[in-house]
């Protein structure tokens, strides 16, 4: 009950005005675009270590979206706007469970990595991954606990990319 309560709270805070629907759907699915021109700048521009650690955030938001989809898929919990009638739903419905974020996954497993390259774009990782996850509660496809959960997710996607990575290069030698 409290999580539909937090829900119409932000939304409230979007459906003003036009310019609040609008930013509301920016936030929900189009931010988590602006990771793609950054890594790539990085893999192209950065020193090995760094193109590395780029490599190494795609992997994990494939893991991520991996592990988000299949628990979505076992436990197909109900999206607010579904369940609730006075939460608006301002995107196209998706077809699979509220939990977890899968968006908010991918973003964190993203920042993750970044803040392995440079501290302070770790810091805007994290901006930009609270973004995405205003943006999919604003948007009525999330409650609060499917960002938190979608978020420990996309940690520890990238922690256990980075395991893999270190385990591989022991191996190589």
């Amino acid at each position: 009950m409290f999580e539909a309560q937090l829900v119409v709270a932000i939304q409230s805070v979007f459906l003003v005005s036009i310019l609040g629907e609008w930013m509301a759907i920016f936030l929900a699915r189009v931010l988590i675009f602006a990771y793609v021109p950054l890594l790539l700048w990085i893999w192209v521009y950065g020193h090995k270590v760094q193109q590395h650690i780029a490599k190494e955030a795609v992997w994990a938001a494939g893991l991520a979206i991996l592990i988000g989809e299949s628990l979505s898929l076992l436990v197909l919990r109900v999206r607010p706007f579904l369940f609730w009638d006075n939460v608006v739903v301002l995107i196209p419905p998706p077809l699979t469970g509220s939990w977890p974020s899968i968006h908010t996954a991918t973003a964190l497993a993203m920042t993750t990595a970044l803040f392995m390259i440079n501290k302070k774009l770790g810091w805007f990782g994290l901006l930009l991954a609270a973004g995405v996850a205003l943006g999919r509660v604003a948007a009525g496809v999330h409650y609060p606990t499917d960002i938190l959960s979608g978020a420990l997710i996309g940690f520890l996607a990238y922690c256990l990319v980075r395991l893999g990575h270190n385990a591989l290069k022991k191996i190589r030698v």
